[in-house]
């Protein structure tokens, strides 16, 4: 009973407040306080206002002329609504730093002890420093919350009133409560508790101040003026009015004791019966007439509290169809209540979305079947303007015929059309990329799971496409992560032009993209090529005409995979596969890409350890001078001499090492072992011995490692830079990167040489070779595999060893074979050559015999 006054009281104080809203500041003021604080304000057993509080605002309002709207609520509730608008003054509030911020307050009025109260059981409760450690019951946003904060207080047990903490220390559920002493005295009193819950000590006298929001200070100077007319007599008579006596402990104590004299005097005086029971039946008359006319009033305060909430109520007669509505309901759709007549229930039908309808009728028939103790659905309905609007729209059913059936059914209807555009917004910036407007990775999961289900229950199959942009990094590094975004922008409206309607595209993140294919097609070969032909177009970007192209992996449930999961990893898998593939192209998932991906996880895994377990390999391959046949230089080459796999060859654990960046510690390693026997063979090959090193474009331009470790090597080593040939691509060469050149630089100033492997596989553009110190040009073995008198591939190297000789450089050719080809190369005055017509890659010891077997026979020549 007392939720419902307090609520029925703050919904009409908002009725009041928004009426007050509209009158002058100077005719009107809305007071508002606490309704659990007798003396000072508390309802009585009628539901009223009364107090030593009440009875102030009535005489300052006789001394002022100025009309007060007096509302009394929970405490928390309050405050909120002064600090909202909702009300002018707040009444019988303490002053702390905390509130200082928020109000501004009037001057003392009442001191009012606040003590600390105990449960019986409890004892040596003494100070304020004893409550370190307890948990304290108070008040919703009661003062003494600061005052125990500072005494170090942590642990709160929050109550809406004192009933309810009286209540809650006679069960144990708090030992401890801070209550101000005038209220704590009547509930205890009250409830007879007095023995039972204990004063301990006084925690700080509070003192009463009336408050207004800080802003507020020409409604505080009429509080404080109103205040100075009322003299100490007539405050006095007010606080003796109600300061006086105990409320009696038990209403109906006293009405049995009255009844006992009733029945006493009856039993003595029978004469007087009849005008006994005659009294009582006029003053039950007098009471129903009361209590009906109190109905009537809760009933008109109701309406008004509802219409102040701008609700929209209906009422159904399920048995006629016949209802009732409110203007509001009718505003919210447009019309007046005149325009909609005759209320009925296809009225209100015809204005509601037609799936809305049958879900709504659906809920409310489970409501009936008492499934749901209310009903409660959203639903669409046209707008007189024609728009759909979205209501909440709440109800129950209050009454039954004799035989059970159901009634009458009444509702609110609330406008909540901007609140789901909020929801709508807060929903696609949850589940939509903010730059391609294309699902995000969290919605896409979500679709491919739902599309699996689906495509699982009715048997058909799914398709998944990765599709990731080709070196996209070096567009964004290149022109910038705003012209790579356009970019993206425009590849996500080209990928969704070539899909069907009901395919989902999404975009996972970077430059990787995601399409969902629910529906068999035709042909999905020709449909990713169009893709791939399309994405290849040239995009026009900051001026300048841009291409990129994608790779595509593919897989499909049910023959792939069995969930998303599976279906996401294996589509990427075969995309990377596309990628090592050369790019710009389509794999779909196998085994065997599975198993490839799973051999090299394997190797990558293994590859950590191999450089300390020491199952690296050093081999070298002679480099031979075609003018003197002679062992001139040697290139070292790595194996990996796996524990279980055995020899791996390069070509298989070079890229990995490359991608896991392991390539940088196994390069130290090999040029290591290079250096050292360089010094170490030196006497054995001569003057013009060196030894070439395959430096990884990774470990190049890597900032983490520096060249100069190398170069401090040899000289820790003591082996001269003229024994080293670093071997480097011409793609490196390229690079705009300042490093490469600073790294090339170093080398020079060591006596380090260069030499350009793989040359003419790779660009065009000739302009490094003069641009940079290089020593050799190592001719490419596909040119030397083909080579024949007169042939292309024959023109080619003459015209490659003829610009190189022009430039002061010399000329390696790899891959020799057949002596033929030794003889061609030497015709066209190649300088070395190397190849399997010499020897294979050896490993270091037979490399050492072989430099001496030709010292020994260079010694016989000479």
């Amino acid at each position: 009973m007392w939720n419902f006054i307090r609520y029925a009281s703050l919904l009409l104080f908002s009725l009041v407040s928004v009426c007050q809203a509209a009158a002058a500041p100077a005719k009107a003021i809305t007071v508002i306080s606490d309704d659990n604080y007798p003396p000072y304000l508390f309802k009585d057993d009628h539901g009223n206002t009364v107090g030593i509080v009440a009875d102030y605002w009535k005489l300052w309002e006789q001394k002022t002329g100025v009309n007060v709207t007096l509302i009394s609520t929970s405490w928390e509730m309050a405050q909120q609504q002064l600090l909202s608008g909702n009300a002018d003054v707040i009444e019988m509030i303490f002053r702390n730093p905390e509130r200082e911020s928020k109000y501004a307050f009037s001057a003392p009025y009442a001191t009012v002890p606040v003590g600390i109260y105990a449960h019986e059981s409890m004892s040596a409760l003494i100070s304020a420093d004893s409550l370190t450690g307890f948990t304290v019951g108070v008040q919703k946003g009661d003062g003494c919350i600061f005052k125990l904060k500072e005494a170090g207080v942590k642990s709160f047990r929050v109550y809406n009133s004192y009933d309810e903490i009286i209540q809650a220390t006679l069960n144990e559920k708090v030992m401890i409560s801070c209550m101000d002493d005038y209220p704590a005295r009547y509930y205890l009193y009250r409830l007879g508790a007095e023995n039972n819950i204990l004063r301990a000590f006084t925690l700080y006298q509070g003192h009463f101040h009336r408050a207004v929001k800080k802003e507020n200070q020409p409604m505080l100077a009429l509080v404080e003026r109103g205040a100075a007319s009322i003299t100490a007599a007539e405050i006095a008579a007010i606080e003796s009015k109600w300061k006086g006596s105990h409320v009696p402990r038990n209403a109906y104590s006293r009405q049995a004791i009255l009844a006992g004299v009733v029945v006493l005097i009856v039993g003595a005086l029978l004469m007087l019966l009849i005008y006994t029971l005659r009294v009582a039946v006029r003053r039950k008359t007098a009471e129903i007439q009361s209590k009906s006319e109190e109905i009537e009033n809760q009933r008109l305060r109701l309406t008004e509290i509802i219409d102040a909430t701008r609700a929209g109520t209906w009422e159904w007669n399920m048995q006629t169809s016949e209802c009732q509505f409110n203007a509001r309901w009718a505003e919210i759709v447009g019309y007046t209540l005149e325009e909609l007549e005759p209320l009925t229930l296809e009225v209100a039908k015809s204005l509601m979305h037609p799936e809305d309808l049958q879900v709504a009728m659906q809920m409310i028939e489970r409501h009936l079947n008492r499934e749901m103790d209310f009903y409660e659905c959203d639903i669409r309905m046209r707008h007189k303007d024609g728009r759909w609007i979205w209501v909440s729209d709440r109800g129950s059913l209050i009454s039954r015929t004799p035989s059970g059936e159901p009634l009458v059914m009444r509702g609110t209807h609330f406008d909540i059309t901007d609140k789901k555009a909020a929801e709508e917004v807060i929903w696609r910036q949850a589940n939509y990329d903010s730059l391609t407007q294309l699902p995000n990775r969290h919605y896409f999961n979500q679709r491919l799971v739902e599309a699996i289900e689906e495509a699982s229950a009715k048997q058909q199959r799914l398709t998944l496409l990765f599709l990731d942009l080709d070196q996209f990094k070096d567009i964004n590094d290149t022109l910038g992560h705003h012209w790579g975004d356009d970019l993206l922008i425009e590849v996500g409206r080209r990928i969704q032009k070539n899909l069907p309607v009901a395919a989902i595209v999404a975009r996972l993140g970077g430059d990787e993209f995601a399409i969902i294919l629910t529906e068999d097609v035709a042909d999905l070969q020709r449909l990713c090529t169009q893709l791939l032909q399309d994405i290849s177009h040239s995009y026009t970007l900051g001026g300048e005409r841009i291409f990129v192209t994608a790779s595509i992996g593919i897989s499909q449930f049910p023959d792939d995979a069995v969930n998303a999961d599976e279906m996401i990893q294996h589509s990427d898998q075969a995309m990377y596969e596309a990628k090592s593939r050369g790019r710009n192209n389509v794999r779909y998932f196998s085994l065997a890409i599975r198993d490839a991906l799973a051999q090299r996880t394997s190797l990558a895994r293994d590859l950590r350890s191999a450089v300390d377990n020491n199952e690296l390999r050093d081999y070298y391959q002679p480099i031979i001078c075609l003018r003197t046949g002679r062992i001139v230089k040697g290139e070292t080459l790595m194996r990996w001499q796996h524990p279980t796999r055995g020899l791996i060859s390069p070509t298989l654990f070079i890229p990995v090492a490359e991608e896991t960046g392991e390539i940088i510690r196994m390069g130290d390693w090999i040029f290591r072992q290079a250096a050292q026997n360089a010094l170490k063979w030196q006497s054995l090959a001569g003057d013009e011995f060196a030894i070439s090193v395959n430096k990884s474009p990774m470990q190049f331009i890597d900032p983490s490692t520096m060249s100069d470790d190398w170069i401090q090597l040899l000289h820790t080593l003591g082996v001269d830079g003229r024994r080293i040939v670093v071997e480097i691509t011409e793609g490196l060469l390229l690079d705009p990167d300042p490093i490469v050149e600073q790294r090339l630089l170093h080398f020079r100033d060591r006596g380090i040489q260069v030499a350009i492997d793989d040359f003419g596989t790779g660009y065009s553009s000739l302009s490094y070779l003069s641009k940079f110190d290089i020593d050799y040009l190592k001719i490419d073995q596909s040119f030397t595999r083909n080579l024949n008198e007169g042939n292309e591939s024959y023109v080619l190297c003459e015209a490659i060893i003829v610009m190189a000789h022009k430039l002061g450089l010399k000329v390696i050719a790899e891959g020799v074979e057949t002596a033929l080809q030794r003889n061609l190369l030497r015709d066209i005055h190649c300088d070395y050559a190397q190849g399997f017509f010499y020897s294979p890659p050896v490993p270091a010891d037979v490399f050492e015999d072989l430099l001496k077997a030709d010292s020994q026979q260079n010694m016989t020549r000479a």
